[in-house]
């Protein structure tokens, strides 16, 4: 069940903007701030839902639990990372970040196995050294690859053209 009230207008209908005290534009009172911190304003507390994204452990996109404990429903989760354009960049951005933070968390843990004896250990430090971690770059586009070419041909037909223009011939 959820522990906050006001998620929805006075029709049913479920608030997206109007939770927000930087979003607000109607008279319904905000729920929280999108800031990183709990906001004290006219001395109300708006707590922070970043904050409270944060305090989860969770995978970014997989947050069943988080919706479910603050807003009493996945549904309203999914209006609200689809809901303005503030909201959807503060909500990537705590994705980037929490993805960052589970990265950082599990490579130190690589680290310490690379430094045991054993094939676990041996594993690990090979995964460092080959950057595991590290973003792979898969296969070309079809696009990427016809752009490639496109300007290898510019570039040939600039050889050509600056030989030509200083008395000279390219030979194949």
């Amino acid at each position: 069940m959820t522990k906050f009230t006001n998620l929805k207008d006075s029709q049913g209908k479920l608030r997206t903007n109007s939770l927000f005290v930087e979003l607000v534009d109607s008279d319904l009172e905000p729920v929280f701030t999108l800031k990183d911190r709990d906001y004290n304003k006219n001395g109300k507390t708006y707590p922070s839902l970043k904050k409270l994204y944060m305090a989860y452990d969770h995978i970014p996109g997989f947050e069943y639990e988080f919706a479910l404990d603050t807003f009493g429903s996945w549904d309203h989760w999914q209006r609200l990372v689809s809901a303005s354009i503030q909201i959807q960049e503060a909500i990537k951005s705590w994705r980037d970040e929490l993805d960052i933070r589970i990265k950082a968390k599990n490579l130190k843990a690589v680290i310490r196995h690379a430094e045991d004896d054993d094939p676990k250990g041996l594993q690990a430090a090979k995964y460092l050294i080959e950057k595991g971690y590290a973003p792979k770059r898969g296969r070309p586009s079809k696009e990427e690859v016809q752009r490639e070419l496109q300007a290898n041909e510019k570039v040939k037909q600039q050889f050509k053209d600056d030989l030509e223009r200083i008395g000279l011939r390219a030979v194949n």
